[in-house]
């Protein structure tokens, strides 16, 4: 398997650009991570069952 990291980069720019407030809330988001955790590429499957369960966490604290 050949790893872009081009792709990488990328993905990790338009993270990085969410801002806070927006990142745990948006369906768009949402919707990335999703893709991120189907994804058949290992790093970025990796990347959305982190971020995953970073938003669950925010949801846990949010919801207290």
């Amino acid at each position: 398997m050949i790893i872009n990291k081009e792709k990488y980069a990328e993905i990790a720019r338009k993270m990085r650009e969410l801002p806070l407030e927006k990142h745990g809330s948006s369906y768009e988001w949402d919707e990335l991570v999703e893709k991120l955790c189907a994804s058949s590429d290992h790093g970025l499957n990796l990347i959305g069952i982190r971020e995953l369960e970073l938003l669950n966490r925010n949801r846990i604290v949010i919801n207290k």
